[in-house]
């Protein structure tokens, strides 16, 4: 039983360690995951803002041909380049959002003209209610693009979420249970030592009367058992003992009886 309890808690302590090893590294991946959806998260609301400044831009020079709305679309347009290089490295692996990558990539390439010269175009001959309308069409459809992105996304988030509490809780459960197993164990330990360590005392025994010295004072072996180690005594009569009372009964009748 002293070997099962020095075992347990050494078990007990390498469980905690790998448990605790491998929450940490749980811990680190969902953060890691976390991080990685808010980062994606932010970026189409980039993208949606650099995008309509992009759309602004250029229905703003082809109608006045002002370097000021063609400086805002030159911006605009390199930053939505690198808001999408950026989306296709981070959901590289997941085919819906890369569906849905694609088809943003078609829309700003063909409804923002990115990559036309500008300084070259012919001015438009399109009124200001069309551009208005056909700019307003693509934000539409962007926005409708970035939107399914997002709630894609959020939903991605709320799982990693729920499945990193309930991991955490698991942990924590399992982190519970081998901390008491240890504590009983070193209880037991400390409890078997102990009762050792009461058995080893030497007991000083009357020679005589066969009463035990506890503390200063002569009491019946009985008596100390039962206060040192709870144990109840009964009497008996050994072998030995018997044969030796019957002998002396049978000479004690023997001597009486006249010869």
């Amino acid at each position: 039983m002293l070997w099962v309890g020095m075992v347990l808690p050494l078990a007990a302590l390498l469980a905690t360690i790998y448990l605790a090893h491998e929450t940490n590294g749980r811990f680190d991946t969902a953060f890691a995951s976390v991080t990685k959806t808010y980062k994606v998260l932010n970026l189409l609301e980039e993208t949606q803002m650099h995008s309509a400044d992009a759309e602004t831009g250029l229905r703003g020079y082809l109608l006045t041909r002002s370097e000021n709305y063609y400086t805002l679309y030159d911006a605009s347009v390199a930053s939505v380049k690198n808001d999408i290089e950026e989306l296709n490295l981070l959901i590289r692996g997941n085919p819906t959002l890369d569906s849905n990558l694609v088809q943003l990539q078609q829309l700003v390439s063909e409804r923002l003209a990115l990559g036309v010269d500008l300084k070259n175009a012919k001015p438009s001959t399109k009124t200001p209610v069309e551009l208005t309308d056909l700019g307003r069409d693509t934000m539409n459809q962007i926005r409708g693009v970035l939107f399914r992105m997002r709630e894609q996304e959020t939903d991605l988030l709320v799982v990693q979420q729920e499945q990193a509490e309930a991991k955490f809780l698991f942990d924590q459960t399992a982190l519970f249970v081998l901390i008491g197993v240890a504590a009983i164990s070193l209880i037991f330990i400390i409890a078997v030592l102990l009762r050792m360590e009461h058995l080893r005392q030497i007991v000083t025994i009357c020679s005589w009367t066969g009463q035990v010295k506890d503390d200063g004072e002569w009491i019946r072996l009985e008596d100390y058992l039962k206060k040192r180690f709870g144990l109840a005594v009964s009497h008996g009569l050994s072998k030995e003992a018997a044969e030796k009372m019957t002998e002396e009964l049978r000479q004690a009748h023997a001597s009486r009886s006249p010869k």
